[in-house]
């Protein structure tokens, strides 16, 4: 079954600057704001918001948060290798760091084509990536 929605939680002030970091990184597949519920839980996406930036408590030091978040790992699909292109050019422009250029991975499968960067913000490791 397909995932409906997830949330990525961030530091309420990382908020705002990353929503900034994943339109610029994904605007040329649609990706935007989509709604806003206060200031520290957005949606976003395409036509439908999916994805979710949700802020952490005051439960975690900004230390564990951070060790967390440089540990997760999220993929977007793409319609073609130029959007893969686009991504990692926009992504690098908006501040990101490459964490893999676009690029055939046959160990990830004989037609994966995939890039990955880490954001400027969170330094979590996005990666856009087409299948076939």
């Amino acid at each position: 079954m397909p995932v409906h929605h997830f949330s990525l939680t961030v530091p309420a002030d990382k908020i705002d600057p990353m929503v900034t970091f994943l339109t610029q990184s994904l605007g040329h597949i649609g990706f935007k704001e989509l709604s806003r519920f206060g200031p520290h839980v957005v949606g976003m996406g395409e036509t439908v918001a999916y994805f979710w930036l949700a802020a952490t408590g005051d439960d975690l030091d900004e230390k564990t948060v951070g060790a967390i978040l440089k540990k997760q790992h999220i993929a977007f699909s793409a319609e073609s290798h130029e959007q893969v292109q686009q991504f990692h050019a926009a992504a690098l422009k908006a501040g990101a760091t490459d964490n893999g250029p676009p690029g055939p991975r046959p160990h990830y499968g004989p037609a994966y084509y995939g890039a990955f960067v880490l954001d400027p913000v969170c330094g979590v490791n996005f990666e856009v990536v087409k299948i076939g």
